[in-house]
């Protein structure tokens, strides 16, 4: 049975070579649309045969096991070519941290936090916190046995929070792979969250004459406020491991908890509408259809030509970028929309509309930044790749001006061997507390920062 997963993956690389065949006559355009054609119903297919499967097929896995496994698997492959995994074609680092020696201090970190208050591993634990105090770098503990002493901010013993000097490492692994940390406008909060000042209301302008009198304005500030959510994820690996697998071990989980958290984070701030699966979190796909019951009074949406993929329009586009307030198009306006969504929609139309947006498409077909209508398109997986009614497929603009991400303190990292105790395993936990709060989205009389091209209801 197909994979629709690599189905997908598959049409995208043969439409990005489809273009390439183009800008070197070796294909036209018309071929290029066929070939879009055919494999949208391949795709199609392969999607309805894996929805058959779920309804059949049940797979029991021990997840964290599994999880474990797969770890451990990845650093023995590290081990086994010297690392050459993630070393650049110069042989120069080029790793989830900074340098290599960062690495090796956050795998120490999280060993040290690992066997911490565990008699049975206090040798294992005074070679941890000695090898991270060789590095020049110190614990940072909750308390100075490593033990819960707090129910408010502390987790469970043996916890430990991330040094600073490379916190920012982790912090700008984050912000790779999550799309919405990476173009939110970033907000330090305080323990019980925060208010943010904003203001999108100018000051009239008057010109009184010679002894004439001003009125004065009154400014309207708006308040943006944060409740922070804790976030956590959790892995597992072997007790057996050793302080020569610490450059390993950090490289994995560090890769592991930014990919996780940059996934989870995008849905909230992309998708969320505040229910539990959000963790109560809005964000702008939600915080748009709150704005009004009926699509088309929402002036920050503009409604498709229809409620299909195969029904929308070049001009639909056109008009998302036009309906993009002239005060938020700052440079760093940009489209969010999947991957397949881009290649299979917007590069079919702009190949069957020919002229200049064919040769955009075409012209930028080679490289890594693509662009929509002038404009830089940021892939972002947690949009929709399938059609829906009233379906919001595509954002336009400044998510800095209409969006911000509140976080408090640094990641913490706690652990238990006893969750996994049969299976010799340490389970690692990291916390992160965040907060969403997606307020650009205008109202029933102005579009805001944030756009979005929106499906058909029927």
């Amino acid at each position: 049975m197909p994979n629709p997963e690599k189905t997908m993956e598959q049409t995208v690389l043969l439409i990005e070579k489809g273009l390439e065949d183009i800008k070197n006559n070796k294909a036209t355009k018309a071929e290029v649309l066929e070939l879009i054609n055919d494999r949208i119903q391949i795709d199609q297919a392969a999607l309805k045969a894996a929805g058959e499967r779920l309804d059949t097929v049940c797979t029991k896995l021990d997840e964290q096991a599994a999880v474990a496994a797969e770890l451990q698997s990845k650093m023995r492959q590290l081990r086994a070519n010297s690392y050459e995994a993630i070393k650049g074609a110069d042989g120069s680092y080029r790793g989830a941290f900074a340098s290599p020696a960062e690495a090796k201090a956050f795998g120490l970190m999280v060993m040290a936090a690992a066997t911490a208050g565990k008699p049975q591993l206090a040798a294992k634990h005074a070679d941890a916190v000695k090898a991270v105090e060789g590095l020049g770098l110190s614990m940072k503990w909750l308390n100075e046995q490593g033990l819960k002493t707090m129910t408010g901010g502390s987790q469970t013993g043996g916890s430990a929070l991330v040094n600073p000097d490379y916190f920012p490492s982790l912090i700008r692994l984050f912000e790779n792979y999550g799309v919405f940390e990476r173009n939110a406008q970033i907000v330090p909060l305080s323990s019980s969250g925060g208010l943010q000042p904003k203001t999108d209301k100018l000051l009239t302008l008057y010109c009184p004459g010679e002894g004439g009198t001003i009125t004065a304005s009154d400014p309207t500030i708006d308040l943006v406020s944060h409740q922070l959510r804790t976030i956590c994820a959790m892995t597992a690996y072997s007790l057996e491991l050793d302080e020569d697998s610490a450059l390993e071990l950090g490289e994995v989980l560090g890769d592991l908890f930014a990919r996780s958290y940059g996934y989870g984070i995008d849905r909230i701030g992309f998708l969320g509408d505040g229910s539990s699966a959000y963790y109560g979190m809005t964000g702008v796909v939600g915080a748009l259809m709150k704005v009004d019951a009926t699509i088309g009074n929402i002036k920050s949406l503009v409604v498709g030509s229809g409620n299909a993929y195969s029904e929308l329009t070049l001009g639909d586009f056109s008009k998302l970028v036009g309906n993009l307030p002239d005060s938020a198009d700052t440079g760093n306006a940009k489209f969010f929309m999947h991957r397949y969504f881009y290649f299979t929609v917007f590069v079919g139309l702009a190949l069957a509309a020919g002229g200049a947006s064919a040769t955009e498409v075409v012209l930028g077909a080679g490289q890594r930044q693509k662009q929509a209508m002038g404009y830089p398109v940021e892939f972002t997986q947690v949009m929709p790749r399938a059609e829906a009614n009233s379906q919001i497929c595509t954002l336009f603009g400044d998510l800095r001006m209409g969006a911000q991400l509140g976080r408090r303190g640094v990641l913490e990292i706690a652990q238990s061997t006893e969750r996994y105790f049969e299976q010799g395993l340490v389970a690692v936990r990291a916390r992160r507390r965040i907060s969403t709060n997606v307020f650009g989205v205008g109202n029933t009389t102005n579009a805001g920062p944030i756009c979005g091209l929106i499906t058909a209801a029927s």
